[in-house]
């Protein structure tokens, strides 16, 4: 027998991480990708392997209580979840100043016109950032994968399934989320090469200006990220919503 061979693709067609980085930076869509299949099971180790092997023969014993309004409650909670990230966000960049809010970096009176800025700054806001998202929608994902577990035996199989993949790709997708503040060094980098080096400081942040269009990519990429990660959540919803439609 011969292996079909398939093309495989770097990520999801209507992606928006994907398509913002591709758009940012073509360079970023061309290097090669095997097999998705193949590169999954590279991800999972021999003890990975096995955990995953005994989810999958997971027989739950319930009790179990299918509820009409289950898949109504993880969406109502899903919207409240992003739109309390995406208030995190809308708050940083407007420059508001509190405990909670994660500040946009400031940029000195006094700085000098022919000198890059320092990253660093930007890099740690998109990092605590992301540790925003990391908690909200991980909290989140638990709280799904409860409501499945105790609707029924399929739903329940589902969602320890689920938990297997989150701790086995952790790693992973901590690896590939880390690599968007190099991206974004990069494009940092770049935006600095391309200014008008007749432009003084106070006209960086003015909405035709270098680090004003980098703010603005900055706050799409996490956007995007915010997106990226609620996908597993999306889709344990599809399928609570699925199984509640079809025994109505």
């Amino acid at each position: 027998m011969h292996r079909t061979q398939t093309t495989a693709q770097s990520g999801p067609a209507d992606s928006r991480l994907v398509q913002l980085l591709t758009h940012l930076d073509r360079k970023a869509a061309k290097a090669p990708h095997e097999d998705f299949a193949e590169r999954l099971g590279r991800l999972f180790d021999l003890s990975d392997a096995i955990t995953l092997d005994g989810a999958n023969k997971h027989r739950p014993k319930g009790p179990f209580q299918a509820s009409e309004d289950a898949a109504e409650r993880l969406q109502a909670d899903l919207l409240k979840t992003r739109a309390t990230l995406l208030e995190h966000l809308s708050r940083s960049f407007a420059g508001e100043k509190a405990a909670s809010v994660i500040s946009l970096p400031a940029l000195r009176d006094d700085a000098p016109a022919d000198k890059r800025p320092t990253f660093g700054p930007y890099e740690r806001f998109y990092q605590g950032h992301q540790r925003q998202l990391i908690a909200g929608i991980s909290n989140l994902r638990l709280r799904a994968r409860r409501i499945l577990a105790g609707h029924s035996e399929s739903l329940a199989r589902l969602a320890e399934l689920d938990a297997v993949f989150e701790n086995s790709l952790a790693p992973y997708v901590r690896q590939c989320f880390g690599n968007l503040a190099g991206f974004l060094e990069r494009r940092y980098r770049t935006l600095w090469e391309q200014r008008d080096p007749f432009h003084t400081p106070p006209d960086w942040l003015q909405p035709h200006g270098w680090l004003s269009q980098f703010q603005r990519e900055l706050q799409m990429l996490l956007l995007a990220e915010l997106d990226a990660r609620q996908e597993p959540v999306l889709g344990l919803l599809d399928a609570l919503n699925n199984e509640v439609s079809t025994t109505l």
